[in-house]
């Protein structure tokens, strides 16, 4: 149905008073009964306009009340005239866009408060008076301080003095500033912005606890592949003196000097293999027997354990096919007997595979001298030395256990330790029944 035009409404109307201005004055009526006839006329118009804007106008404002009020689901109903339904629809419109904007508004922010409570590094926002005007629970945990709807001025919250001086003379800029911080024991990037008008500031503090350790890491592989150059070189290059102005003990200064020249190819050696499967290299996936793979080993590893005077025992469970790569497979028991050998002077090694689920589960163990609780995380780092009864005057090269890791790494496998001093060693692995190289970590 067509709208009502109040314009052309109006048109219309003043069109008809004008007819009967006309009509009025070829009657010859007398001039105060046709100015009275106009007035009335005139006045009549005015009345109903005035009415039809009035009651159209209402029904906009009753509307736009409601919605102020919080009833957003209310819109601006149809309206007679033309003009006022117009700006009712448009009001609509607008209504809708805002509804949307709010909507939006609203997702992005409820991303936002996921993303700043999920997120493990302290976070947190400022104003230019120290008000905190928001922070994430990592912040609050940090700080040991309870979460507070009151606001806070940030140094009732934070009590660590170079932090509080940090933040104290910060000044805003356009670049974002960088400095670090040591908070109990951990180690802290703060990252520092502000806004353009430098009103509010953002802080975060992210852990860099990882990092410190892996740079200490690169520090100590470094100091300790130096040492163990350094020590048979230095060998080598003494004994060679003495040769050279002593040859009555010839014979025994050439076996010394052979022995550290084995060793520093050992060395090499293990270095080379470790490179390899650290980039992933060399994994040859095939189908094999688990009874006939530890039949193998005890082959290999029963001349190492006789000559040590010790006992092996290798238990499996028979009809168990799965897929990996015996060879590295093969050299993970090879260096876990060989390290078993040096710290083990009574009792044997145990050796037993099972099948569990869709996986492979290895056990080996020995009655050795045992590694403290609070090793076991660092035993599987190059070089690392345990203790002076734990060093490598018995024959290693200290890659062995790093070389373990990283092979059932590869095979997509973990590896644990139980041990105590005194009580001997268990390793357990567990690999998948069948590897798929191209899914497993390299």
């Amino acid at each position: 149905m067509e709208k009502r035009s109040l314009t052309r409404s109006l048109i219309y109307l003043y069109i008809l008073n004008l007819l009967l201005l006309n009509i009025l004055l070829v009657t010859k009526l007398s001039l105060g009964l046709t100015l009275l006839l106009m007035t009335l006329s005139t006045g009549s118009i005015l009345i109903f306009h005035l009415t039809n804007c009035d009651r159209q106008l209402r029904k906009i404002l009753n509307s736009l009340r409601r919605i102020s009020k919080g009833e957003l689901h209310v819109t601006i109903p149809d309206l007679n005239v033309k003009e006022f339904d117009e700006v009712g629809k448009s009001i609509n419109m607008l209504l809708d866009q805002k509804d949307n904007t709010i909507g939006h508004l609203a997702a992005h922010r409820e991303e936002l408060r996921l993303l700043l409570s999920s997120n493990e590094d302290p976070l947190w926002a400022q104003d230019d008076s120290g008000f905190i005007l928001w922070a994430n629970n990592s912040f609050y945990e940090l700080f040991h301080k309870p979460s507070e709807k009151s606001k806070q001025q940030y140094w009732e919250i934070i009590r660590e003095p170079f932090l509080l001086e940090f933040l104290k003379e910060y000044k805003p800029s356009e670049q974002k500033e960088l400095r670090e911080f040591t908070i109990e024991d951990h180690y802290y990037l703060l990252s520092a912005a502000s806004d353009e008008s430098g009103k509010k500031r953002v802080f975060m503090l992210q852990s860099i606890d990882e990092l410190r350790a892996a740079q200490q890491m690169k520090r100590d592989f470094i100091v300790n592949l130096a040492h163990e150059f350094r020590t048979p070189l230095t060998a080598i290059k003494g004994f060679s003196e003495a040769l050279r102005d002593d040859d009555s003990q010839k014979e025994r200064y050439l076996n010394i000097i052979q022995n550290h020249t084995q060793r520093l190819i050992r060395l090499i050696a293990d270095l080379e293999e470790l490179i390899r499967l650290e980039r992933g290299f060399g994994l040859s996936i095939q189908e094999v027997d688990l009874a006939e793979f530890m039949a193998n080993l005890r082959l290999i590893i029963q001349p190492m354990t006789d000559e040590a005077k010790l006992e092996l025992k290798i238990t499996v469970s028979k009809d168990i096919k799965a897929y990996f790569d015996p060879f590295k497979l093969e050299q993970v028991f090879i260096n876990l007997a060989q390290n078993s050998i040096r710290h083990t002077q009574t009792g044997g090694i145990t050796i037993s595979a099972k099948q569990v689920s869709d996986k492979i589960q290895f056990d080996f163990s020995d009655t050795g001298e045992g590694i403290d609780p609070k090793d076991h995380h660092r035993i599987f780092e190059r070089f690392w030395v345990g203790d002076s009864s734990r060093n490598r005057a018995r024959g290693g090269t200290g890659l062995g256990l790093s070389i373990v890791k990283h092979i059932i790494a590869l095979h997509g496998g973990k590896i644990s330790v139980d041990s105590f001093p005194g009580q001997g060693c268990h390793f357990q692995i567990i690999i998948p029944q069948n590897v798929v190289y191209g899914d497993a970590w390299h």
